[in-house]
């Protein structure tokens, strides 16, 4: 992502092939999503750096064939941000992908975060 966020302890793409059902580059999807839920608040925030403090959280379901239909991935995060009025922030939570009915043309991919922490630094 040039000209974006400082991006810190993600998995490299290729170390989860569990997530392609995000596309290539689950790291800039993810970024954008959170970014895009950000604005919606707070249409002046600033995201900084994103900190991935560890492996997802990753649980699949199987349909009676053996093939996975839904997939659902949680990625513990910071976030590092300035609000609308130019307050430096540290947000802690969970960012979580849900996808139901995968490999099949009703498939649908939801997300939202789990705020845990907000500090002002």
């Amino acid at each position: 992502m040039t000209g974006g966020p400082e991006l810190y302890g993600f998995p490299p793409p290729g170390a989860l092939p569990d997530l392609r059902w995000l596309g290539p580059d689950y790291v800039s999807v993810l970024v954008y999503d959170l970014t895009r839920g950000l604005l919606r608040q707070d249409p002046g925030t600033a995201v900084m750096g994103v900190r991935c403090e560890g492996e997802p959280d990753m649980n699949a379901s199987v349909d009676p064939a053996g093939v996975i239909r839904a997939h659902d991935a949680c990625f513990p995060l910071q976030v590092f941000l300035q609000d609308g009025a130019g307050r430096p922030w540290r947000l802690r939570g969970r960012w979580t992908y849900s996808g139901r009915d995968l490999g099949t043309s009703s498939a649908s991919i939801t997300h939202f975060w789990q705020l845990l922490s907000a500090e002002g630094v």
